[in-house]
Formats: C-alpha cells, structure tokens, sequence
C-alpha cells in the first residue's frame, strides 16, 4: 500500500482550518497521481492505491465538519472509490481462485474454481467500464467539489480537543467491535470490525504530522490488525462465492469449501492474535492517553458488555 504523501510543518498548535486544507490537498494529490497511474489495462496494484488514497481522502473531511458542502463531497468522492472497489475486489477474487486451481487440486475441485472464475470474469467487463466512465467525471466534479472547502474554517487546532474527541469516538465504537468480534468470529462481526479499524486508521493518520511518534506506536499494531482482517475477509467472500456460483456436484463444492474453512480458520485465529497484541501492548490505552480521557478504559467496556 503506498503511504500518503507527508504533510511537513504541522504542529499540534496549527490552526484547523491551515490543516484542514494542507492535508486536503496532499490527500487529493495524492489520489490524483495515482488515477493518473491507470492505463487500460488497469493494474491491480495501482487500482487499490487509488482506492486507499480516495479513502484517505474521504478522512480529512472530517476536518471540515458536519455541513452540506461536506457531505455532498464525500458522495462525489465515494462514488469514485466505490467503482474502484468494484474493479478490485473482482481482481483479487480472480486471481485468488487461479491461485487455487494452481495447487494441484483434484479435477472435480478444479471445475468448481474455474466456475466461479468464470461468473467473476463475467462481470469484470461491466465494472471496468462503469470505472473507465467514472474516472474522467471525478476529474470534472471532484476537484470543483472539493474547491468549495475553501470558503469553510473550521474552528479549533490540529491538536484541539475538537479532533481529539471526535477520534475518542472512533476509537470507543473500534473497542466495542473488538468485543463483538473476541465473543464472535464469524464473518458479520469481523466484518464490521474490519471496517471500524480502516475508519481508524485513516483517521488518526491526520494528526500523524503533528505527533508523529505517538501515533506511529498505535499504527505499529492497528496495520498488521487491518491486514489479517483483510484477508479473512477475503476468504469470506470466498466462501460465500463457491456456495452460490460454483454449479457442479455437491461433493466437490463441499472439498472445495473445507479447504476454504480450513484456511479462514487459521485467518481467524491469526486476527485474534493480532487483537491480542493491540491489548497486550495497551495501544488502546496509549491512544486514549494521547487523544485526551475517554470514557472508556481498558477491560472496562469488556467486562461491562461480559454481564450484560
């Protein structure tokens, strides 16, 4: 994953509002050269580059607060982002199943994969080009939209508690998946709490600037989390596609699908893992520490949901 472009001269002190508009325009830079990266053959890495950075992007709107020109740009730029999930996703898919049928599976295994193969190619076509429409309408919409930040100043300093808050709140409804998903490792709460540590991370990555060393402890743990979150995921998805598209026998779905369980079994515990290295080492404690007193401490909120 390409890392976002530094942001220098930000101090805990720097105003909101000169933040907000730095790291708005290193963030949309930062999508900008990355689109500029695609050709036609839209290259798996550099589509999911451009995801991260629209994603990224999508934070730093936060920065500008809850008003009707914020959320009309967060569409524009959702809108984006989601036509490059949909191309990505199906290239991951893809190229996971290939990898599969590579593994000497037996042949019946082997029709089961290339089904599946076949009904995501099938709908490739159909996301490229909804991408390739998409790409040159954000470059018309996207960076008018966003100009429209500029007349907003939002109040506070990068260091306020104002962002501090809000990243308390991010921060607690993390922990409370991190429980749901400790209680519950199916796919719905992993789900969720793989999405609650992207929100995170993208959102703590905007005071980086102005501490670094803080926020770079609490990343050491939240990425390598993200990542096996990511790949269990992955393995859902798989799951779920050779239940409905695999259109062969039941007996060679059903091998298929154990050695898929056999592998998100290992992802699972590998996640829970990972969650135990983000509590052994307190990130969560350090992160409330660093973001101002919450409500919410270590073991608290665990216990409290263990009698409810």
């Amino acid at each position: 994953m390409a890392k976002p472009t530094p942001v220098r001269g930000l101090v805990p002190a720097t105003p909101m509002a000169k933040a907000a508009r730095a790291l708005l325009g290193a963030r949309l830079a930062d999508l900008q050269r990355h689109l500029s990266k695609l050709g036609t053959g839209l290259d798996p890495d550099d589509i999911h580059d451009a995801r991260v950075a629209s994603r990224r992007l999508r934070a730093t709107l936060m920065l500008f607060g809850n008003r009707k020109r914020v959320r009309r740009a967060d569409s524009v730029v959702t809108k984006l982002q989601d036509a490059l999930g949909d191309v990505r996703d199906l290239q991951v898919q893809i190229r996971a199943f290939g990898k599969m049928s590579d593994r000497q599976a037996p042949a019946l295994e082997r029709t089961v994969l290339r089904h599946v193969r076949e009904h995501l190619g099938s709908r490739l076509p159909e996301a490229t080009e909804a991408l390739k429409t998409e790409i040159p309408r954000w470059g018309k919409r996207g960076t008018k939209v966003l100009g429209k930040l500029d007349g907003l100043a939002p109040k506070g300093k990068l260091g306020g508690h104002r962002l501090r808050e809000a990243l308390v709140d991010e921060l607690e409804k993390l922990e409370l998946k991190v429980i749901a998903a400790e209680q519950d490792s199916s796919p719905l709460p992993m789900h969720e709490l793989r999405k609650a540590v992207k929100k995170y991370r993208y959102a703590l990555e905007l005071i980086e600037p102005a501490m670094p060393r803080e926020v770079g402890e609490i990343l050491g743990s939240l990425v390598p989390l993200q990542d096996a979150l990511g790949t269990l995921h992955d393995t859902d998805v798989r799951v779920e596609l050779v239940d409905n598209h695999a259109g062969v026998s039941a007996e060679a779905k059903d091998g298929v699908l154990r050695r898929l369980r056999g592998d998100r079994d290992r992802q699972a515990q590998d996640v829970l893992r990972a969650l135990e290295v983000w509590e052994d080492e307190a990130v969560a404690l350090r992160a409330q520490v660093l973001l101002t007193a919450s409500p919410l401490r270590r073991g608290g909120g665990r216990r409290a949901a263990d009698h409810g």
